[in-house]
């Protein structure tokens, strides 16, 4: 039977992991996304070929002295799979631009409640249900989007003040947010709203591709998930515990680099585990 960890990743860096898919529009190469409610993923093969390309970094060191440390958390084939169990990582909040602040972590009642029930179906975690309560019982009566404190005259990219509800929040709650959210500045859109966010007005940058000669070879636009967004993923462990330690170890401690164009400082994060569920 698994163990399941969850963890969360703050972006540090711009961060593109390419969907693959064709596009026809004004933008060429396009992040992964939840077909379903358009908000950015890292599908469970990107965080696996990921983390196991960094963790071979590692091999013949004292933390994993030969390939078959690798292995046995990887696995071999289809019919050898590894002792961790790797899951998509799905967004949790999004940094937009405001005017009382540098930003706001914005999100979604469907991204909250769906990372709180990963918590508390896979962890057993129950004080969770406390902070899921909190979520529920908000109301939008009628705006776009909510915010917690007496700010006034506030804006978030194009929603202004008029679409915001101010909702006054207690200490409790507080708390709950900081020690799974992770972000304070919280502003919370209605899901249809975050979507339409993540769907159509996430940053785009052109690259251009130089040629031997000199010369502008091809000039093409990639979308990407700004630093500072928050993800969460869930790792399931069995087995040799003491592989797993090890991998954990790397996992919490390095900065992590997931997606394309490491060379120009994209997909940089740090990993933190949030809580350890038992078996």
């Amino acid at each position: 039977m698994f163990k399941h960890k969850l963890y969360l990743i703050e972006t540090l860096t711009n961060t593109n992991v390419g969907s693959g898919d064709a596009n026809f529009g004004m933008v060429d190469n396009l992040i992964q996304k939840d077909p379903v409610t358009f908000l950015p993923v890292f599908h469970s093969s990107s965080i696996k070929g990921a983390l196991k390309e960094h963790m071979e970094q590692y091999i013949s060191s004292e933390l994993f002295k030969d390939k078959d440390d690798i292995k046995k958390i990887f696995g071999e084939k289809e019919d050898k799979p590894g002792k961790v169990k790797f899951y998509e990582a799905r967004l949790l909040t999004l940094p937009l631009r405001s005017t009382k602040k540098v930003y706001h972590n914005c999100t979604a009642p469907l991204a909250i409640l769906d990372y709180l029930d990963a918590l508390e179906t896979f962890c057993g975690n129950e004080e969770v249900r406390e902070l899921k309560n909190f979520i529920q019982g908000l109301s939008f009566k009628g705006k776009i989007f909510l915010t917690f404190g007496n700010e006034t005259d506030l804006e978030i990219e194009d929603y202004g003040d008029k679409e915001r509800v101010p909702v006054p929040i207690g200490d409790r709650e507080k708390e709950l947010i900081m020690k799974y959210i992770g972000a304070g500045n919280l502003a919370i859109f209605k899901d249809e709203i975050f979507s339409e966010i993540c769907e159509q007005s996430l940053p785009v940058i052109a690259r251009n591709q130089i040629g031997d000669d000199g010369t502008s070879k091809n000039l093409f636009y990639e979308e990407v998930l700004p630093r500072r967004s928050r993800l969460w993923f869930m790792l399931g462990t069995d087995g040799n515990e003491a592989i797993n330690h090890k991998f954990e170890k790397i996992l919490t401690s390095d900065l992590i680099q997931f997606g394309a164009n490491a060379s120009i400082g994209h997909g940089v994060t740090k990993i933190r585990l949030v809580v350890e569920g038992k078996k």
